[in-house]
């Protein structure tokens, strides 16, 4: 496999499913990618998808990137999957869907789950794993089709993934990555298996032989059939690898090898993950470790839930002259809206903004809030007020994975849509007093899952020689003085007492508009 010179990277979002092919310099050779059907709500806070859209659009994506790259199919050397995460499939012994994907954002809940049986009830009440026992009861998309669609349960083979479900098309094998799976799974997180009590698989209403094989990171889980291969365009007994999930995958695409380089996705989710190799958790769940893309490794993340959308928000709500000069100018909307606040002083002249127009991973109630308006503010000052408190919230999530775990981040990594906009990027590096580093791609999380193939295919012979060879920063930030103390200021005087005298309003508003529901 040393003399494979390209390799292929799936990724499969909520929006789109993007196929790229890069060489072993980590070039983007070709790509493609096909919009996925927005997800439905057949009841409020549910998302579903259409499985078979997923594949239709996976082989759409990769048909369409092949015949751009005109390269010897023979020189291509693996295929890498990653994919969004915790959306799952219900499906029979074939691998055919049973009833439509059940998607990450999906908020419905088991609202009477079943009486659990002597042994669970004492697992379920140990003291060390209740709370989490107890989010997982309630949260267990499992045992709901068991609650409310027992007919689709009793015919279900396997939950999969959408890696999983991938890998069962492109190959025939029932096998996933240890890297994609978390703890709405019963996998134990500090041995990377499956767990073998057979409470626990009550608790969260599945059976172990409804699970996939578990395969490392870096091992081959299987070979393209002749008839995915007639069917997606790809090399009939190409090896397939899945790594690890969108985010560890962005992790891995951006070099952060070691727990002193942060990561930094300016995606629909904002991230924040950085690699260990020790286990930790917080029991506030205010950041979490999952399984990495490297074997034997944990990626810590925390997040802005719907992050970067608020920027999209802006534009759809605030941004139309921006968005209409950009498409005259056929750059993206970020660039032109980088130029209107470039006159606006770091501070947005005393716009402070919480990013919370989604909810925290400790609370569901958090609101997000504008403070400090006056008649000199305009939309420019808002956005600014945007990309400031995105950087002062992940500032403020930093700092709390440091308190718990002692890791010190000295340097970041961007990518991400978001990371095409030179002010974003530049914040961030004076809020966090840190360089922070632009990728050659912004495409990190398919890159990150060429470079788990390349390693498991045999194409280089570790995850420190792909890195090194695939994975270049281009440009650097570096923090501007000046701001950086401004910043620290209002981090430190402002920032963080807001979201701590606003807290106990939000209970108040959703009890007075009922919003976000209690349930």
């Amino acid at each position: 496999m040393a003399d494979k010179k390209y390799v292929i990277a799936i990724d499969s979002g909520t929006q789109n499913i993007r196929a790229i092919m890069f060489d072993r310099t980590g070039k983007e050779v070709a790509s493609a990618e096909a919009p996925i059907e927005p997800y439905f709500s057949l009841h409020p806070g549910w998302a579903e998808q259409n499985p078979s859209d997923y594949w239709s659009k996976l082989c759409q994506a990769s048909r369409a990137m092949m015949k751009k790259a005109k390269v010897p199919r023979e020189e291509i050397g693996a295929m890498g999957i990653t994919s969004q995460r915790t959306t799952f499939l219900t499906v029979d012994r074939e691998g055919t869907p049973l009833r439509p994907a059940i998607v990450w954002l999906d908020q419905r809940r088991v609202e009477y789950p079943p009486p659990l049986s002597l042994g669970a009830r004492a697992v379920f009440n140990l003291p060390v794993i209740s709370g989490l026992m107890k989010y997982v009861r309630e949260n267990s998309k499992y045992l709901w089709i068991k609650c409310n669609e027992p007919d689709i349960y009793r015919k279900t083979a396997k939950f999969l993934l959408i890696t999983g479900w991938f890998v069962k098309k492109l190959t025939g094998e029932f096998r996933e990555s240890r890297g994609m799976v978390n703890v709405l799974w019963p996998i134990d997180l500090k041995k990377f298996a499956w767990y073998t009590y057979k409470f626990l698989y009550e608790i969260f209403g599945l059976k172990p032989d409804h699970l996939p094989e578990l395969c490392d990171q870096d091992e081959i889980l299987g070979y393209i059939t002749k008839t995915a291969s007639r069917e997606t365009g790809l090399p009939e007994g190409l090896p397939v690898i899945v790594g690890g999930g969108d985010k560890q995958s962005e992790l891995l695409g951006a070099g952060g090898l070691n727990s002193e380089t942060g990561v930094i996705s300016f995606g629909t989710l904002t991230t924040l993950n950085v690699i260990t190799k020790k286990y930790v958790t917080d029991k506030q769940w205010r950041f979490f470790a999952w399984p990495g893309a490297i074997p034997c490794t944990w990626n810590i993340e925390t997040y802005i839930n719907r992050g970067f959308w608020m920027v999209t928000w802006f534009k759809e709500e605030l941004g139309h002259r921006e968005s209409i000069e950009a498409e005259r100018r056929g750059v993206a909307p970020e660039v032109v809206l980088d130029e209107v606040i470039r006159s606006i002083p770091p501070g947005s002249m005393g716009l402070m903004l919480q990013p919370h127009w989604g909810p925290l991973s400790n609370n569901k109630f958090a609101k997000g809030s504008i403070i400090g308006f006056g008649d000199v503010h305009t939309r420019a000052h808002i956005y600014r007020a945007i990309l400031e408190g995105l950087g002062f919230e992940l500032r403020r999530l930093y700092e709390i994975i440091n308190a718990e775990t002692g890791i010190t981040l000295k340097e970041l990594r961007v990518g991400g849509g978001g990371s095409r906009s030179d002010a974003a990027v530049q914040i961030a590096a004076d809020i966090f007093n840190l360089p922070v580093s632009r990728m050659a791609t912004s495409e990190i999380g398919s890159l990150g899952a060429a470079v788990s193939a390349t390693v498991g295919s045999g194409m280089f012979s570790s995850f420190d020689e792909a890195v090194s060879s695939m994975v270049k920063k281009i440009h650097t930030f570096e923090p501007d003085p000046k701001n950086r103390r401004i910043y620290d200021d209002l981090y430190r005087q402002v920032f963080l007492a807001t979201y701590e005298k606003l807290e106990p309003l939000y209970m108040k508003i959703a009890s007075i508009t009922g919003y976000p529901p209690a349930q």
